[in-house]
C-alpha cells in the first residue's frame, strides 16, 4: 500500500508518491546540526524558500514560521518546525541513489559547476563553498542511514 506525501502548501504543493513504510534518513538531530544551519542561512529567504508556496518551504528563526506570531522573533525553531523541514529535505532523497543526483544538491550549485541551475540564482558558485560541502555531508550521511522500505 503506498501514500503521498505533499509537501508545501495549497495548489503549489508537490506530491511525491512513496512506498511504506516512509524511509529513514538518518537522524533528526544530525540534520538540525548540518543542514539546517544551510537552510536558514542560504534558502529561507521569504522570496525563495521562506515560505508556504514552494516545496521545499523551510522554517527559519526571524524569518517563516509555522505559527505566524513567531515570525521574525529571536524564538528558536519548535521540535515540529524542525520534524517538517527534515521530513520536506528528506522528500528530495526519496528517488535519488546517489548524492549528486539529488535535487537539493543540484538545483543551488551554480550550472557553470555543474548543477541545474536555480533561476539565475548561484547559492552555491561551487562544490567547495563550505555550506555546500557542509548540506553535501548530509544528504550523504542521511542516504547512507537510510532504510529500506
Amino acid at each position: 500500500m503506498g501514500f503521498m506525501l505533499l509537501i508545501g502548501a495549497g495548489p503549489a504543493a508537490c506530491a511525491w508518491p512513496t512506498s511504506e513504510p516512509w524511509p529513514s534518513f538518518g537522524t533528526l538531530d544530525e540534520f538540525v546540526t548540518q543542514a539546517q544551519p544551510v537552510l536558514a542561512a542560504r534558502c529561507s529567504n521569504p522570496s525563495c524558500h521562506g515560505n508556504p508556496d514552494r516545496p521545499l518551504s523551510v522554517f527559519a528563526v526571524h524569518r517563516y514560521r509555522l505559527n505566524a506570531a513567531d515570525t521574525f522573533l529571536d524564538a528558536p525553531l519548535t521540535r515540529e518546525e524542525q520534524e517538517l523541514n527534515f521530513a520536506r529535505a528528506s522528500a528530495f532523497l526519496l528517488e535519488v541513489g546517489d548524492a549528486s543526483h539529488s535535487l537539493l544538491l543540484a538545483k543551488p550549485l551554480a550550472a557553470r559547476a555543474g548543477g541545474a541551475g536555480h533561476d539565475a540564482v548561484e547559492v552555491f558558485g561551487d562544490r567547495e563553498d563550505y555550506d555546500y560541502r557542509r548540506l553535501r555531508g548530509w544528504v550523504e550521511q542521511a542516504l547512507a542511514a537510510r532504510e529500506a522500505p
